[in-house]
Order: structure tokens, then sequence, then C-alpha cells
């Protein structure tokens, strides 16, 4: 069922096996599987079924540091489907690699592997509507990518119908959780406030916090205040090691012979850094991207690179005419690594509930032009060596320059501030996406990554969601088990 508001389901004082905060592609997916496997489900979104500058205006908060593409009000969405109704679709599992200690002294290990979310890759593939992930093409020390792109999936449209139609999951509108209500150690109640101002009471056995990449910090910090420290009893690591993938032009590259790569369907190439290649030169993941430059940043860069390559330029200024693809764009999206001082914290403003704003502090260091800097350079020695093409690097890569403020710098993928890890010093939910200490809280999204990878974060967000309905699903089996009132079996992967 779907209401537009929590108070058309107050009168059945129904208490849920499992309340989802959250409706994106995370909440979304967790309560569409937790139905299939028998469970009953209160589903929490706290926008309305469309996009409300009112409602929308809650995401608004300061930002400190490196420059933003997006303000945090326009990253993200506070409806029905949250962030899956402005996303691009693009779409990729993350490395085996990103699973593990990439540079000494950078903590970017997970504490599951790569196997306990492939087990779960044909699932979400289907629900993102993605076709076979194809094989990787070795480019001496890089690999051309296979990426796949959703149509891009919207989850209010996906899973809409299904909602709605269902007995078993009620989805409730306008429904803002502000707290949680906790006793021996368990989250007994979820606040809820709706634009009214009314409060009302959720109850269920689990509680799923799924509210973005920002909004998870934000909840749990504020609810931790409340609270007096009893939500997230462990909190050292509560809104910290928050990430984005910085997005820059790199620099242009110029070819003498036909592309030796093919560009995909949204017309970029799509390369990056072997497994090997960046253990061997200290650097984290990166996907580098080209596409065809305009006509007149063509001819500047052809008359560049005749002044220290004469030869050559000559060559492809005699190309130039018939074939308009040897100038190239190069930009990339890479990891950052995960540091304690980059993070979401309460503001000292508040939004029209009276709840604290969210604060982002997120900052590029020198150490974040290193992996972009080497990966370039890697692609430049390898078109020279076969004496097929150069790259210019954009000066900011030597540290000439500040960071450019003009290029796309990210703020669309949101990541850590609730991450994964076996001790509790350095995460705050533990590697089945359970907040340490508390019994019956858990964590869905990309807040719960302990390192970005580079790849985009969507399929891995469902993939996530996916296994940890598969956890709920036994560990509530187990629990009825016990007491004779409850007996479900997940369903397993395809």
């Amino acid at each position: 069922m779907l209401v537009e508001s929590l108070g058309a389901l107050a009168s059945r004082d129904r208490r849920h096996d499992v309340c989802v905060i959250g409706s994106g592609p995370a909440g979304a997916t967790l309560a569409h599987a937790l139905g299939r496997a028998g469970l009953s489900v209160i589903l929490l979104e706290a926008g309305r079924a469309s996009r409300d500058e009112r409602s929308q205006a809650v995401y608004e908060g300061d930002f400190f540091g490196a420059p933003l593409l997006l303000p945090l009000a326009a990253s993200r969405m506070r409806q029905f489907g949250g962030t899956s109704t402005i996303w691009a679709g693009r779409c990729r599992p993350i490395d085996a690699a990103d699973f593990d200690a990439k540079v000494e002294g950078v903590d970017t290990a997970w504490p599951i592997g790569k196997p306990e979310l492939d087990a779960w890759l044909p699932q979400a593939a289907s629900i993102l509507e993605l076709p076979v992930f194809g094989p990787e093409s070795p480019f001496g020390e890089l690999r051309e990518l296979a990426y796949r792109y959703s149509p891009p999936v919207d989850f209010a449209l996906k899973f809409g119908d299904e909602f709605r139609r269902s007995r078993r999951i009620d989805v409730a509108l306008d429904s803002y959780v502000t707290g949680f209500d906790v006793d021996g150690g368990r989250v007994v109640h979820a606040r809820v406030r709706d634009s009214s101002g009314i409060e009302r009471q959720v109850a269920a056995r689990r509680f799923v916090v799924c509210a973005g990449g920002i909004e998870n910090s934000r909840l749990l910090l504020w609810a931790n205040v409340q609270s007096g420290g009893r939500v997230v009893p462990e909190p050292a690591a509560l809104g910290r090691y928050w990430m984005a993938h910085p997005h820059f032009r790199l620099g242009h590259v110029l070819l003498e012979d036909d592309l030796p790569f093919e560009f995909d369907e949204k017309g970029n190439v799509l390369l990056a850094p072997s497994p090997a290649a960046m253990r061997a030169h200290g650097i984290l993941g990166i996907g580098l991207a080209l596409r065809p430059a305009d006509e007149d940043s063509q001819r500047g860069l052809i008359a560049d690179l005749a002044c220290v390559a004469p030869e050559l330029g000559a060559k492809i200024l005699r190309r130039f005419g018939r074939r308009l693809s040897c100038g190239l764009e190069l930009r990339a999206s890479w990891e950052q690594p995960p540091r304690p001082y980059n993070r979401v914290v309460l503001a000292d403003r508040r939004d029209a509930f009276g709840i604290p704003r969210s604060d982002l502090h997120w900052y590029l260091e020198d150490f974040d032009r290193r992996t972009p800097r080497i990966a370039a350079g890697i692609l430049g020695a390898e078109l020279a060596a076969r004496g097929i093409g150069r790259v210019r690097l954009e000066r900011w890569l030597d540290g000439l320059e500040d960071f450019p403020e003009d290029h796309d710098s990210g703020g669309g993928h949101h990541m850590g501030g609730t991450r994964m890890s076996r001790d509790p010093r350095q995460g705050v939910v533990d590697p089945d996406c359970r907040v340490h200490g508390i019994g019956n809280l858990y964590v869905g999204g990309s807040s719960v990554f302990p390192s970005a990878g580079f790849a985009d974060p969507t399929l891995t967000i469902v993939q996530l969601a996916l296994r940890l309905a598969d956890h709920l699903a036994r560990s509530l089996a187990r629990d009825g088990e016990q007491d004779g009132t409850l007996h479900v079996r997940a369903e397993a992967p395809r």
C-alpha cells in the first residue's frame, strides 16, 4: 500500500518486521526484496510523490573545502524514488582490488570481499535493466573498461505499482524520521513527523536507514544527540570518512592514427590502470574518459604539438581535415583516500522542522593530484611508445595551479560517513551493515562504503541492499524459529 502520509496507516496499529527509511535505490530495493521474502515492511519517505520545493529545502546546507559542482540541495532528491529520479544510469561493478588496501598508509580495505557482492550481481543487473557486462581489453598498463547503462531506472516507477498492490509493503510519503527511541540496546520506535508537524511512532523488529550519503549521517548524528549517545554507542567515525569522486578535465590527447579504441554508446572511451599498475605506481582507482574535442580545440592542440614535436604535428595536421577524431578531451573520475576530517556535521542552522541542517567538509589535497597525474602519464607513455599520439596535461596536475573551479569537481556521488568496519573505532556499521553496539539498527546505501573505488556507486548500492535483505530475512527467520511467530525464507541469488 502506498499512502500520502503516515496518518493514513495510523489506525492499523501494525508492527512491521522491518522499517526502511528512504525510498531511493537502497531503500526501494531493500523493501522489494524483503517483501518477496515474505516479510512485512513499512517504507518511510520524507518527501512526496514528486519534487516539492518546501520539502527539498530541507536538504540545504553549507559546504567547506574544495568547490563542488552541485549545491547540497541540488545533488540529491527528497521525493519517492530519491536521487534515482535524476541519475545518469552509468554502471559498473567495483573491482576486486577496491576491497583491498591499495596504497600504504591509506585505509581502503573493506571487511568483506568482492565474492560477497558478486553473488547479487545478476539480480542487481536485472533490477537496473543492464545488459551483460563484457570483457575488458588490455592496453599496455591500462584496460579498456566495460561500462553498461541503465535506461536509467527510476525506482519510484520501477517499484511503485508493486508497492501499491502489495499486502506486505506499506509506503508512507511525507514521513520525516527525526529520531529513535532506544531501550536495552535496541531501537523500539522511529519518531516520524509529517509536514503538518504531527509526530508519530513507528514500531518494527528491525530498522534500516537508507536516506542517502549525507542524510544517513545527519539523521544518526542528530538521533545520537537526542538520545545521549544511545543510538550509535560507538560514534568515533560517525559522519567521518565522507567521500566523493572528483571529476576534472586532465588534458587533451592527439592521435596520429585512427582511434585504437571503441567509442561506447555515450560517445566515450573509458580506460583504467590495471590492478598491477595501481600497485606498481602506488595509486588509487581512476577511470579515464576520452571524448572528441571540438574543432577549434583540436586546431589549437595541433599547433601546440607542432612546437614540441614538429614531425608528428605535421602528420596529424595533414590528417586533420579528413579525420576529426584525432583530438580528444581527457577527463577522469577517481578515488580519493577516506579521511576522517572529510565529514558531515550538524549545523547551527535548522530546517523548517527544527532539525539541524547538514554542513559538509570536503577537502582536496596534493595527494589527490597523484592518482590522475600518474594515470594520465601511463596513457601518454603508452601512446608515445606505440608512436600514435601524445597527451597534454593541465597545469593543475603538477601543482602549478590550484584545483580548477570551472571543471566538474564532483558532488553527485556521496559515499562514506557510516562506513563499514570490523572495529567500531574505524566505522559505524559491521560487515552485515548493523550499527555497532545496537541489536536491530542497520544502514543501507553508499554511506557504508569504506572506500570509494572509481565506479559509479548505484550498482554497488543495489547489490548491498540485496545482500542486506537476505541477512535480515535469515535473521528474522531465526528469531521466529525461537519464538514461533515467524517463518520466512530469503530468495536465493539468481
